[in-house]
């Protein structure tokens, strides 16, 4: 994720899920954001022809997260909104992506980890 109000732009980060399974890659996802969000209350995805078919709802530890299908006018994109009302827009690399050119979108974004 790049720092907050850098002006680069935005797109808050970039995230290469692994599968197209959104509810067994959200949970390493929100674990790594935690830090960043506090608890997720709600994810809004686009569901545009990729991500399998999921569950409206993700339940991680104690809390239930709302999972919304969108089409964005961003494709591929993703907003995390956290409990507190903070919200980060991710762009997301498809599962599918050669691995060069995952890691260059993710390199595009100033402080992105792979």
């Amino acid at each position: 994720m790049r720092p907050r109000g850098d002006g680069t732009g935005h797109v808050d980060g970039v995230w290469w899920p692994r599968t197209q399974d959104l509810a067994a890659e959200l949970p390493g996802l929100l674990t790594a954001l935690r830090p960043h969000l506090g608890p997720v209350r709600r994810v809004v995805y686009d569901p545009t022809g990729w991500w399998s078919p999921s569950t409206r709802h993700l339940q991680l530890g104690s809390h239930r997260i709302r999972l919304d299908p969108y089409r964005f006018e961003l494709f591929n994109t993703m907003y995390v909104c956290s409990a507190h009302g903070t919200l980060v827009l991710l762009q997301v690399v498809l599962a599918t992506t050669d691995d060069s050119v995952a890691n260059a979108a993710l390199a595009a974004v100033p402080g992105a980890r792979k």
